[in-house]
Order: C-alpha cells, then sequence, then structure tokens
C-alpha cells in the first residue's frame, strides 16, 4: 500500500497577544486512486512551520498543543 502526503496550503493564524504563526497544511493519501475521494478531516495534516501538531477547532481557529488558540488571517485584498 502506498501513503501519499502532498502540501496544500499554508494559513497565516495569530494568537489575541499577536504571535504569528504558519500553519501547513498537507493532505495524507492512502492508495493510488485516494485523491479521487473526497476530503475529510482525518486525512488533513496541519502543523506549524516548526513542527508543533495543531487541532483545527473551526474555519478560521486553531489550538496548539500547548492550549493556546490561533485565529486565521485574512489572505491580503480579501478584508471583510
Amino acid at each position: 500500500m502506498t501513503i501519499s502526503i502532498r502540501r496544500l496550503s499554508d494559513v497565516l493564524a495569530s494568537t489575541e497577544s499577536g504571535r504569528l504563526y504558519r500553519i501547513e497544511v498537507f493532505l495524507r493519501a492512502d492508495g493510488p486512486d485516494a485523491a479521487a475521494l473526497p476530503p475529510d478531516a482525518a486525512r488533513y495534516i496541519l502543523r506549524t512551520s516548526d513542527g508543533e501538531c495543531v487541532l483545527r477547532l473551526d474555519r478560521n481557529r486553531y489550538r496548539l498543543k500547548s492550549g493556546e488558540v490561533l485565529t486565521a488571517l485574512a489572505p491580503p485584498g480579501q478584508e471583510a
């Protein structure tokens, strides 16, 4: 069985105190036809650029192992 991991994107997020983190988002695919299947949360790998695991709370919020919550920043040109 082949396991493939593909980097999807990066998310820039900050803590309430203003510290910035880059969250790297990867997709794990098991087997040659896995890319054709719809992705689910169990197939995503999220980590900081330093390698710390990140838990996704909702669309724009993430939690570090320390419990600190990060909020995703809007991409340039997409502020509300």
